[in-house]
């Protein structure tokens, strides 16, 4: 069987609760497959043209010109035009949805092919959602788009099965590389049964968790993929209010001090994830805007915890702490079925216990979280190519919006130093103001860092990924970013 007429099955995570609608956070972490974008960033994460075949920025950094490739169709053999794009970030800032769009104050159609967008203010990072947002066409865009998608991306969309399967066939207008395959069907299982199914044969590729890394049939070699996708705890940062808003045991540096004290991240990752992941210190460890590297590691010390909560007033009584008749007892909620996040979020629990802290950890689905994570601490993902993510997670104006700050976190030297990075004169220079704001965040602790994952995946010893990328955020659908140059290597 030739490999261009080979069926792909593959089985890469959780399928999106809002179907795959790029306006509504399909392909923000990982390539949208259906669709395209005007940048992409490539293996070394540089930025390099999809739509757009030049980008330039204006001497005063308020607009952005771009041109786009010329004879592009979508899916449905239609033309995409400047209108699609302008269309596209017109009705995404209009939503108010994942993407941060309030800095853009119109996008204009300059002539055919040509786009400006116009900015309220200098804003060094705008250009990262030329990569994160994918475009929809404008004539066939509704409220069921994510349900059967059409794009100008490398796949065609045939069928959704929710909860089952996803059928994709190459897209016969695409004008990049063509797929080397007939179909690629995805399935969505959890990661029992992907494991089972790998097994007995039935997939060509699957993501895994790091407890099946040394069990797979010898048909399967492990890929193990470099990433950014961590793990940490966010507390929520205010004293108990009304709203379901607040904690007044998490809202104490000196509980967040503590247990930070005694999270033993080597033990998590040799242990936990037997060394399929490095220690995690921030949101953006190794990265240009991440922190400056330490000489030497924070030290795990059980004694210096224990004094810091003596003196702030934790008194122990019955073996839980108490002081001014709150007990210092949380619940940590994971997202059920991810057994990474269940197994650190039960770690979490021993590690702080001897202190006489209570975390409670609680598998729900994303739905249910979200009710609870402004007065109860979370294990949250994240990891990103892009500098904004540190400002999502940590600005005050992101206070409560969404997933991103959901602790209320504040502190204007923090807002000050991320505004300073995003009204820089060029990226170089706006490095020292993330670096500044990185080191105020680590004196206030509004998140506790696990993890930086390493993704794992099981694929058919007859399949070539080429040469995978370091992936962002959310384990299984970045892999696919390079999917048209996988490869079949054997004869049937």
């Amino acid at each position: 069987m030739a490999a261009t007429e080979r069926v792909l099955t593959l089985a890469l995570g959780a399928e999106p609760d809002a179907g795959f609608d790029p306006i509504l956070g399909w392909g923000k972490y990982n390539r949208p497959l259906f669709q395209s974008t005007l940048l992409r960033r490539n293996k070394q994460l540089e930025l390099v043209g999809d739509l757009a075949t030049s980008w330039t920025l204006s001497a005063d950094r308020l607009t952005w010109q771009v041109s786009l490739r010329k004879g592009v169709n979508f899916s449905d053999g239609t033309k995409l035009t400047a209108e699609d794009i302008k269309f596209t970030f017109d009705t995404a800032k209009q939503i108010a949805s994942i993407h941060d769009l309030t800095n853009l104050e119109k996008v204009e159609v300059v002539a055919d092919g040509e786009l400006r967008f116009h900015l309220q203010q200098a804003d060094i990072t705008f250009i990262d959602n030329f990569v994160s947002l994918a475009i929809v066409p404008k004539a066939s865009y509704g409220p069921r788009y994510g349900l059967a998608p059409v794009g100008s991306g490398p796949l065609k969309f045939v069928r959704w099965d929710r909860n089952q399967q996803l059928i994709m066939v190459p897209n016969p207008y695409y004008y990049g590389q063509k797929l080397q395959f007939k179909k690629v069907v995805v399935i969505f299982s959890d990661e029992d049964s992907r494991y089972s199914r790998l097994r007995v044969g039935q997939l060509d590729l699957s993501a895994i968790a790091p407890r099946y890394a040394q069990l797979l049939p010898p048909t399967y070699r492990l890929w193990r993929i470099d990433s950014v996708d961590n793990r940490g705890i966010a507390w929520p940062m205010l004293p108990k209010q009304g709203n379901n808003i607040g904690n007044d045991v998490s809202s104490d540096l000196a509980i967040r001090t503590a247990i930070d004290l005694v999270i033993d991240r080597q033990v998590l990752v040799e242990q936990l994830l037997e060394g399929h992941a490095t220690p995690a210190y921030s949101i953006a460890d190794g990265l240009p805007w991440g922190p400056v590297a330490q000489a030497h590691e924070p030290q795990v010390d059980p004694e210096a915890a224990i004094a810091l909560l003596d003196k702030s007033g934790w008194q122990l009584q019955g073996g839980i702490r108490q002081r001014d008749g709150v007990k210092a007892s949380m619940t940590l909620y994971y997202l059920a079925g991810d057994t990474v996040r269940q197994q650190l979020a039960l770690a979490v629990a021993q590690m702080v216990k001897p202190l006489g802290i209570q975390i409670t950890p609680v598998g729900k689905s994303w739905e249910a979280i979200y009710k609870q994570m402004h007065q109860q601490p979370v294990l949250f993902g994240f990891g990103s190519h892009s500098a904004t993510e540190v400002r999502g997670v940590h600005h005050s104006q992101y206070r409560g919006q969404g997933y991103f700050n959901s602790g209320y976190y504040s502190n204007p030297e923090v807002d000050n130093a991320l505004d300073e990075a995003q009204h820089a004169l060029s990226w170089h220079a706006s490095l020292p103001y993330w670096q500044s704001a990185q080191q105020f965040i680590a004196q206030d602790k509004p998140w506790t860092w696990l993890v930086n994952l390493k993704h794992l995946y099981a694929a058919n010893v007859c399949l070539d990924l080429d040469s995978p990328g370091i992936e962002a955020h959310g384990h299984g659908w970045p892999l696919a970013n390079n999917i048209e140059h996988w490869r079949w290597q054997c004869p049937n």
